[in-house]
């Protein structure tokens, strides 16, 4: 009795000396994010965004929030070149929100409820002469959503977190870059 009383304590304590996986700090590399470069005088940035905190939107609860990265690729990928006309970016929004939602396509076992989080960037670039005339404008806007089971580590939901952010920053650097080509392509330094 006592050598099987030991056998289960001695397992227990094997199990609970495993080790747990820390998630690191979301670090974003913008160097490897596409770079634009605007025949611009001055570039101001203007946060038309403010978070609205409801039940779904989880932005207070990230280290790194859509706002501060949309923020940061935009003051270190963007570069103004010149002497005339000024750039104007406004985001408009920069929000990312969890959801519970039905899973349809659930088997006999498995969850019935699961959760959906998506990220939504919209941001508007305008380019003005020194007269304040506009000159060109364009609004890109990019949004990615991933699901995940109900019931998963706080280490998973920020990997998933995080490679939702990371993989939507992606995915708005490359229509920043095909918008602001398209419609400001004369301004457009390569």
């Amino acid at each position: 009795m006592f050598l099987r009383n030991s056998l289960i304590l001695f397992s227990l304590f094997i199990l609970s000396c495993q080790t747990i996986e820390f998630v690191e700090p979301i670090e974003i590399d913008y160097s490897k994010f596409n770079k634009i470069s605007i025949s611009a005088k001055e570039i101001f940035i203007n946060i038309d965004y403010n978070s609205a905190f409801s039940e779904e939107n989880i932005e207070d609860q990230l280290d790194k929030s859509p706002l501060e990265i949309v923020s940061s690729w935009n003051k270190k990928n963007i570069k103004n070149i010149g002497n005339e006309n000024k750039f104007y970016i406004n985001i408009i929004d920069a929000s990312i929100s969890k959801k519970e939602i039905e899973n349809i396509d659930a088997k006999k076992y498995e969850e019935k409820t699961i959760f959906q989080y998506q990220v939504f960037f919209l941001i508007e670039y305008n380019l003005y002469d020194n007269s304040d005339f506009l000159l060109a404008n364009t609004t890109v806007e990019s949004t990615r959503s991933t699901t995940s089971q109900k019931y998963i580590s706080l280490n998973e939901t920020e990997l998933i977190i995080n490679e939702l952010l990371i993989n939507t920053l992606k995915d708005f650097t490359i229509e920043a870059k095909s918008q602001l080509t398209t419609y400001m392509n004369q301004y457009i330094i390569n």
